[in-house]
């Protein structure tokens, strides 16, 4: 819309122009001709627009692929309701605009917090943070989940008055690659596993 509303004004007035002149057909018809660096800063909007557009529908994508992981993750543990397990989706932390993805309470009374990712690849660590490979190259995460998970695991604690609270990490789609299933006191898993996970742990 930008890109042609310059075009657009120089059409109306020229139109306006000509209306004027053929009142006075002795005139000649004027034409308004404006220099190119009068369309730049509609031209540098336009592309500010599209770009703006661009950075937002990725967004939608990933917010609907995160959606549709954490509906996937929870479909693999919903067993644990009919065994007694208290499991809760989408808790609000506070007064943020943050939440939980699933807090799980076992039926022995310990807790649960699982943060779900929905990336796609292999999840591998150096032993200190997770990475994430895609066919030969590795590449940090945007974010450090291990430690995000873990504020989230205190703040469940304090809002929910919980003696402990374990946090785990759960890839809805990527294949995890970790020696250990543990990390910084952080369980990560992918999606198939959780279920044996949270049993295990009881």
């Amino acid at each position: 819309m930008a890109l042609f509303l310059p075009i657009l004004l120089v059409k109306i007035i020229n139109d306006f122009l000509k209306q004027m002149s053929s009142l006075n057909s002795s005139q000649p018809q004027p034409s308004l001709h404006f220099p190119l660096i009068f369309y730049a800063p509609f031209i540098v909007l336009a592309f500010a627009s599209i770009a703006n557009g661009v950075l937002l529908w990725k967004r939608a994508n990933h917010a609907d692929q995160g959606a549709h992981g954490e509906e996937n993750t929870a479909e693999a543990i919903a067993s644990l309701e009919r065994e007694g397990w208290h499991i809760e989706y989408g808790t609000r932390l506070g007064k943020s605009r943050a939440d939980v993805d699933i807090i799980c309470i076992s039926p022995r009374g310990k807790a649960y917090v699982i943060d779900v990712k929905s990336h796609r690849g292999e999840v591998t660590t150096d032993g200190t943070q997770l990475y994430r490979r895609l066919g030969h190259q590795n590449s940090s995460f945007e974010k450090n989940f291990l430690n995000q998970v873990k504020r989230q695991a205190v703040q469940v604690k304090e809002q929910k008055s919980l003696g402990f609270v374990t946090p785990i990490l759960a890839f809805s789609n990527a294949k995890v690659l970790l020696p250990s299933s543990r990390l910084q006191k952080v369980y990560v898993v992918e999606k198939s596993q959780l279920l044996q996970l949270l049993k295990s742990l009881g």
